[in-house]
């Protein structure tokens, strides 16, 4: 009876060691997307016919999907562990310039090239930034090269490059990928500005 006191009492003392030196949890992966909104929809279509978007193209880290971080004033980029985009940027951003065009009223119809149609003009992305800035300025970064292609002739109607900062109500990386959402609505804003002029 005493032998199994003993070795109750020694098996409880080891359970509970090895309890205290079991590493913390790791924290959970959390996944952020993009919610595209046009402040303002067209009453009339700008663009007669269908505009199709393709896949941004993208290089390096900001193809990939961990949410990338820069301290500021530094030129060193850094990607955050558990923190990532619901998808890969290139795809992401394709489905929300997709979005944004339909709610505009830019067009008649906006599509993708999986809708296997003629399209009347193609839009092609280049993702050059989408990051976030920490430190005593945090920020937010959507940076794009956005062009419209009118298909029956092969003329560039728009091309440029988008280049938008907002700062962030704070340095977590909630309120920056909140900066970078309101960044993304602001590019996709000024590029459907320049169609407008056309």
């Amino acid at each position: 009876m005493n032998y199994l006191f003993k070795s109750s009492v020694t098996l409880a003392l080891v359970l509970g060691l090895s309890a205290c030196a079991a590493p913390p949890p790791q924290p959970e992966d959390v996944y952020y997307r993009l919610t595209p909104r046009a402040d303002m929809k067209l009453t009339a279509p700008v663009l007669d016919g269908i505009v199709e978007v393709d896949r941004f193209s993208a290089a390096g880290s900001p193809s990939s999907r961990p949410i990338l971080y820069a301290e500021d004033g530094t030129p060193v980029v850094t990607e955050y562990h558990y923190h990532f985009w619901i998808e890969a940027p290139p795809t992401m951003l394709q489905s929300a310039l997709v979005s944004y065009l339909r709610s505009s009223g830019i067009a008649k119809q906006v599509v993708t090239p999986e809708m296997r149609v003629r399209p009347d003009y193609t839009v092609q992305g280049r993702l050059i930034r989408l990051d976030t800035v920490h430190g005593t300025s945090a920020s937010g970064i959507a940076h794009f090269e956005l062009a419209l292609r009118r298909e029956r002739d092969g003329k560039l109607v728009v091309l440029g490059e988008y280049d938008t900062e907002i700062p962030a109500s704070d340095d977590t990386v909630k309120a920056s990928v909140a900066a970078i959402d309101e960044a993304v609505n602001k590019v996709f804003a000024d590029f459907v500005a320049d169609i407008k002029k056309q």
